[in-house]
């Protein structure tokens, strides 16, 4: 099964991540970005994605990054 991704927001007026949805990203994204797919791309690279109103990440599902054995 598969999942879609998650993405969180945190905001200038706030220090706390807030999920947000496809939707909402693709708002802030697009009144920055020309083209959104290299910004997403990034995020997917796990790179956090600035802009004058936010910064956009990718969600973490459970557990940390750095402690998953790689095969």
């Amino acid at each position: 099964m598969y999942s879609l991704p998650l993405y969180e927001a945190k905001y200038s007026e706030t220090e706390e991540w807030r999920e947000i949805s496809e939707v909402e990203l693709m708002e802030g994204l697009y009144r920055v970005f020309e083209k959104v797919t290299p910004a997403i791309q990034e995020m997917m690279a796990g790179k956090e994605i600035n802009t004058p109103q936010a910064v956009y990440r990718l969600k973490i599902k459970g557990g940390d990054q750095a402690s998953t054995p790689t095969p």
